[in-house]
């Protein structure tokens, strides 16, 4: 009588190795996939955000200056400044862009608007802040104790530029300087720029620069009321 051999019906090491290979690589590839996905959302989430930081401060600054007042009492007073190797332009001026957050405060009038930036402790970026103060003409030019308003964070330089004498640069400004030394010299610039470098969204990514500028095509003669 012959016997029958019957075939173990299971896998060989050989064979689970190979499915474990496989499907390891599968799960590679997938992951690889996924995180470089992940990767691609974080980082434009990052630029979108810092893009919309740019838009509100350069807002902001465009629209002040663009409210900038400079008949009795009012002034533009620009100063550069280093801060751990790093430009922080500040700036200070007269304008009728003011912001009422208090419903005590009178709506109409001027504002004493000063742009500040120090250095965040933590993060070793720069901030920018914004301060708005109704206009007292015996008040002192010097920006109050208070910081203001943080507008925008994650910079890495502040730098405010005058063009003025068709193509001429320079880095400060100061309207009651130009009226003491010649009270018919205009006490605008032609231009103001202003440049926001940010931080990148990551270590490896390049710093991300955002630029405006504010044109004045006419000065105001010294001592008129607009």
């Amino acid at each position: 009588m012959n016997k029958r051999r019957h075939r173990n019906s299971g896998f060989t090491l050989l064979e689970i190795l190979m499915a474990i290979s496989i499907f390891a690589i599968v799960v590679s590839l997938a992951y690889g996939s996924y995180r470089a996905t992940f990767l691609i959302i974080d980082t434009t989430e990052s630029q979108t955000e810092i893009y919309s930081k740019a838009s509100i401060a350069m807002g902001h600054i465009s629209s002040d200056l663009g409210s900038l007042y400079l008949g009795t009492s009012g002034f533009l007073q620009g100063k550069p400044q280093n801060i751990g190797g790093k430009e922080a332009d500040t700036i200070q001026f007269t304008s009728t862009a003011h912001l009422v957050l208090n419903k005590k405060e009178q709506a109409a009038g001027y504002a004493t608007i000063s742009y500040t930036v120090e250095e965040d402790p933590e993060t070793k970026t720069l901030r920018l802040f914004r301060q708005d103060k109704a206009f007292r003409p015996v008040e002192t030019e010097e920006p109050d104790a208070k910081k203001g308003l943080l507008l925008c964070d994650g910079l890495e330089e502040v730098q405010i530029i005058y063009h003025h004498n068709q193509g001429e640069q320079q880095d400060s400004w100061d309207s009651k300087e130009i009226v003491k030394s010649d009270s018919n010299a205009p006490k605008l610039p032609d231009r103001i720029e202003i440049s926001l470098l940010f931080m990148g969204p990551d270590e490896e990514a390049q710093p991300i620069r955002f630029t405006t500028a504010v044109t004045f095509p006419g000065t105001v003669p010294t001592g008129e009321t607009p």
